[in-house]
């Protein structure tokens, strides 16, 4: 018997989610829409998790476990090559979505042939689920054509949370799969890929949740100080796609100066938190992608401070700052 083809697919990949996966799919059977089906492809958990999903499968989950472990981004592409639905919804399993998510977005994608992508406002949670801040980025639900997009996001970054993104499957079709060459920005080199293909729509309301783990695989790879060189990767293979788009190779120097700025941003966050070997390693990495960052003064103070301690450094910008605004 051939079961009929959903509209949406919800893809959750999972690895070692125990702890927090039964809320993510219960958000998903709580939405308002019902057109839709439900997979979890698990990379190898060895905690609870097959048990846990185990507990959904007679609500029609369907529960995919590989035994060796892909990583992040081929346990991504695995969701996107068991996915039927015509639209596709990757949600991480310790997300969650409010209950008329899929409908908001769904309604985007089948009134614009246009979009291929619609996002939404964020609620960042904390571990265990307490509210924290609001991702909002624009004040009201719009579409952006995808070439105006992409020159937003080349310089800064992944303003798109993956908490609460709805593809066409088609076009993860076309632009082919998430990169495996790097670790960090995987998702930001895939809307980037998309905004050459079609526009992207945006929900202003607040209706996925984005969780702030301590211990998630983002902080992992942030410890690394890789997180600078990948970013570094995703510039030059993007500008490498777009040789024939003269305007769009223009902003090359600007992402670039852009993705040196935030790897010195996480070499402070680091840091703050004490690990200051990946706080060295991230202030060499900013200075290879942007020489020219060497003679700031910020650079040098951070590069003293991952010596004397944070709180030095606190206490000289603070110096500076009043001395500047005494002058």
């Amino acid at each position: 018997m051939t079961m009929p083809v959903p509209l949406i697919t919800v893809a959750v990949p999972a690895y070692n989610s125990a702890a927090y996966i039964d809320h993510t799919l219960a958000s998903v059977m709580a939405q308002d829409i019902g057109d839709y089906e439900l997979i979890v492809c698990d990379d190898g958990s060895v905690d609870a998790t097959p048990e846990i999903c185990a507990r959904f499968v007679n609500c029609g989950l369907r529960y995919v476990p590989f035994r060796e472990r892909g990583g992040q981004a081929e346990n991504w592409n695995r969701c996107i090559a068991e996915a039927r639905g015509k639209y596709l919804v990757i949600l991480h399993d310790d997300d969650l979505l409010r209950p008329s998510y899929l409908r908001r977005a769904t309604d985007m994608l089948s009134t614009r042939p246009d979009v291929g992508l619609v996002h939404c406002a964020i609620e960042h949670i904390a571990d265990g689920g307490a509210p924290l801040t609001f991702q909002r980025l624009f004040d009201e639900d719009r579409v952006t054509r995808g070439d105006d997009f992409f020159r937003r996001l080349i310089v800064e970054g992944c303003l798109i949370n993956p908490a609460g993104v709805m593809v066409r499957r088609t076009l993860y079709e076309k632009v082919g799969g998430f990169t495996t060459d790097v670790l960090w920005g995987i998702d930001w080199h895939m809307w980037l890929r998309i905004c050459r293909h079609a526009s992207v729509g945006y929900l202003a309301e607040a209706l996925a949740m984005y969780r702030q783990r301590a211990s998630s695989g983002t902080v992992a790879v942030a410890k690394t100080a890789r997180n600078g060189g990948d970013e570094a990767w995703v510039v030059d293979d993007i500008f490498r796609r777009v040789a024939d788009r003269r305007d769009l190779l223009s902003l090359r120097p600007y992402a670039l100066r852009q993705v040196a700025h935030r790897t010195w941003c996480h070499a402070e966050t680091m840091c703050r938190e004490g690990h200051m070997p990946a706080a060295r390693a991230g202030l060499a990495r900013a200075v290879r992608i942007w020489p020219r960052m060497v003679l700031q003064r910020r650079v040098v103070a951070l590069w003293l401070a991952t010596w004397f301690g944070y709180d030095w450094f606190t206490g000289l910008r603070e110096r500076l700052h009043h001395r500047g605004a005494s002058a």
